[in-house]
């Protein structure tokens, strides 16, 4: 049996992509965006704490990474210079891995383009 936690934010933000074929993407842009971030119980934390994570702990390492999002100029972002779904998910992955949260799974939606991105450990 696997079990895991997972914690998801919302964040508006711009951005302009210059990799695409769809020209209209060339110009700056918006979007609603929400990710979720799953955290494993690798070490039967359930069976011997009763949980995998603080979610008080989790939320502040969440709370870094919406903060430097939200209403922010993707393209501006080191790392994210070119803010596709796909760069985003890997950046906010490697960003909580820093932080020493242990991520096995980052799913990244643009929910009102009915497009998601998920990256999975």
């Amino acid at each position: 049996m696997f079990s895991m936690i997972s914690k998801s934010f919302t964040f508006e933000a711009a951005h302009k992509l210059s990799n695409t074929k769809n020209n209209v993407n060339n110009n700056i842009h918006g979007h609603s965006f929400s990710v979720e971030v799953f955290i494993p119980d690798k070490n039967n934390n359930i069976k011997s704490k009763g949980l995998i994570l603080d979610f008080s702990i989790f939320k502040k390492k969440i709370d870094k990474i919406k903060n430097t999002l939200d209403h922010s100029f993707l393209n501006d972002i080191e790392g994210l210079e070119y803010p596709t779904l796909e760069n985003i998910g890997y950046w906010v992955f490697n960003k909580l891995e820093k932080d020493n949260l242990d991520i096995c799974k980052v799913i990244v939606q643009r929910k009102s383009c009915g497009e998601s991105f998920t990256l999975s450990k």
